[in-house]
Parts: structure tokens; C-alpha cells; sequence
């Protein structure tokens, strides 16, 4: 019996193996589409009622390739088009011009700007240049993981309650502790999603405001350059935004560079500090420092994904430590 139940472990190791190192190069992709699953299954339950399983998982799969796949796919192709042409004409540009003016108005010294901007420009430049390189070799892995997160996310939405009453079943815990763990795990993805994730675009939507309403260039990129980094704590739209005041004084445009100072002291100050405090549970909310560990720490094992991915990880083991701790008896002093 000892020999068959080595054996048996041995088996589901090797297994194991092979699964992990067929799933690890489409990681994040897979994880990706369980989490756009997990958001639209709400809006899948009610349509299957109505037109039937198959049909509205269907027709949230192709809602995914219009409203995210293909944008994200025009939106990656522009960023590296538009980042090239913007660094390329950095050096030709007039404001390097206005800002030696500048200096030597104010100064009354006569400093030649080119000389020290121009190599960083040109390392930059050779930089995207290289990573846009990089995107062309590593376009058959993207087509393909876009492949997967569509029938992935067919699947996962048709048959969702299945794979979670295999999940259910599976887990070796108690049914009073399964449950809440399950229920907690999903009550925390919901508030890192909405605290977090939602409160990050809205907040680089706020903030684009004052940037096509003063005229800077290349405001849609910027603005969704803003809403990545409203993602990460402690970095927020200050560095666009403060680029942004730069641009607008260097330019003699002071009035304006003083409307976006105060429309991110008031505008986009209210929509970090209030809207975050309306949508997230306050007993759900995570530390800024655990945020930024997750935000760090996915982005570096999922590359992108892990923006979104990283922080809702840390919730679900944070979540599931606490929910075994109180079921096994695991007290704190007082």
C-alpha cells in the first residue's frame, strides 16, 4: 500500500511538473482572462437567462476583442510609433530653443541646452527602437496568448460554475471554511478592482482633461499613460502632469501650466482621496505598501498583467491566511 501510495504521489508530481511548464509561458495571459471572466460573469448570468448560455458567452467574447483586445493592440502599436517620432524630435524641437532663451533671460548666462539633452535623447531613442524590435519578434506569442484568452474566456464563462464546483470540491477543507474563504477571495478581488484598478483609470481620465484642455501635445497617449501609472502608489500622474506645467511654462504659456497645477491639487486629488474611500471596504483595503510590493512584484513575474494581477494575488493570500487563521484557532495577543 506504502509502494502505490509513493507511486500515486510521484505521479500527480510529475504531472504537476508538466502542467506548470505547459501553462508558464502563457501565465499571465491565462491569469488575465480568469480575471476578465471573474468581471464579466455578473453581466453573463443575466444574459444566459435571456439568450442562452452559449450565446452571451459568445457575444462577451467578441465585446472583449472590440472593446479591449483590438484598442490594446492599436494603443501598444501607436505607443511605439508616437514614443519614436516624440524622442526623434526632441532635438529639433523648439523647446530646447525657448528654454536656452529662458535661462538666459532669467540667468543672464548663456547655457547651450543640446550638448547635454541630445545623447539621452539618442540612448532613448535606441531604446525603443530595440523594444520595438523586441515586440515584432515576440508577435506570434502575443497572437497566440489573444487566441487563448478568447476561448479561454468562452469557456470559462459557459461553463464557470463547473470549474468553481470543481474548485470547491477539490479543496481539502472543511465546507464552513471553503465557503467563506471562497466568499472572502471574492470580496477581496472586488475591492482591489474597484479601489484600485477603476479608481486608477478614472483618476488618469480626470487628469487628461487638463491636458487636452490646454493643448499638449499627445494628450490621449499621455492620458493613458496616466491611467497605468495611477495604478502604482506613491507615482500616481505627477511625473505626466508635472512634465506637462514644464512643457506649458518653457512654452510662455504660464496661465495654463498654473490651470493644470491646480486642476491636480483639487480635481485629481478629490478623485484619488473620495472616490477610492466610496468604492473599496474599508476592512478589504490593503496598505499602499503591500499595493506597491504587488504592482512591482507582478510586473516583474507577468510583465504587464502584473499591474493589474500583482496586487489582487497579495489579496487573495492575505484573505486566505486570515480566514484559516480564525477557522484553526490562531489567536493574537492583545
Amino acid at each position: 500500500m506504502k509502494a502505490r501510495t509513493a507511486f500515486a504521489w510521484i505521479l500527480v508530481a510529475v504531472l504537476a511538473v508538466i502542467t506548470w511548464l505547459l501553462l508558464r509561458p502563457f501565465l499571465s495571459w491565462l491569469l488575465a482572462t480568469g480575471l476578465l471572466a471573474f468581471v464579466l460573469f455578473p453581466v453573463h448570468s443575466r444574459l444566459e437567462d435571456r439568450i442562452g448560455p452559449r450565446i452571451s458567452a459568445g457575444l462577451l467574447s467578441v465585446l472583449v476583442v472590440l472593446v479591449v483586445v483590438v484598442p490594446v493592440t492599436v494603443g501598444a502599436n501607436v505607443l511605439v510609433t508616437e514614443g519614436t517620432a516624440l524622442l526623434e524630435g526632441v532635438s529639433r524641437a523648439s523647446v530646447l530653443d525657448q528654454l536656452e532663451r529662458l535661462l538666459e533671460r532669467n540667468l543672464g548666462i548663456e547655457v547651450d541646452v543640446r550638448p547635454m539633452v541630445e545623447p539621452t535623447v539618442d540612448r532613448l531613442t535606441d531604446y525603443v527602437r530595440a523594444s520595438a524590435t523586441t515586440v515584432v519578434r515576440t508577435s506570434l506569442h502575443a497572437f497566440i496568448g489573444f487566441l487563448l484568452l478568447i476561448f479561454v474566456l468562452y469557456y470559462l464563462l459557459k461553463d464557470g460554475r463547473l470549474f468553481v464546483a470543481w474548485l470547491k470540491q477539490s479543496t481539502p477543507l472543511d465546507a464552513s471554511v471553503r465557503d467563506e474563504l471562497f466568499a472572502s477571495a471574492d470580496a477581496m478581488v472586488w475591492a482591489v478592482l474597484k479601489g484600485h484598478v477603476l479608481v486608477a483609470i478614472i483618476q488618469g481620465s480626470v487628469a487628461g482633461v487638463s491636458l487636452f484642455l490646454t493643448g499638449v501635445p499627445r494628450a490621449p497617449l499621455l492620458t493613458v499613460a496616466m491611467m497605468v501609472l495611477a495604478i502604482v502608489p506613491l507615482v500616481g500622474v505627477a511625473p505626466v502632469l508635472g512634465g506637462a506645467v514644464v512643457y506649458l511654462f518653457v512654452d510662455g504659456r504660464v496661465l495654463a501650466a498654473a490651470f493644470v497645477v491646480v486642476w491636480g491639487m483639487t480635481s485629481v486629488a478629490v478623485t484619488d482621496d473620495y472616490l477610492r474611500a466610496l468604492l473599496i471596504d474599508r476592512e478589504s483595503e490593503m496598505h499602499s505598501a503591500v499595493i506597491l510590493v504587488g504592482v512591482a512584484g507582478g510586473t516583474y513575474l507577468l510583465g504587464v498583467m502584473g499591474l493589474f494581477l500583482g496586487p489582487i494575488l497579495i489579496g487573495l493570500f492575505k484573505t486566505t491566511v486570515e480566514v484559516l487563521g480564525r477557522h484553526h484557532s490562531v489567536t493574537h495577543d492583545d
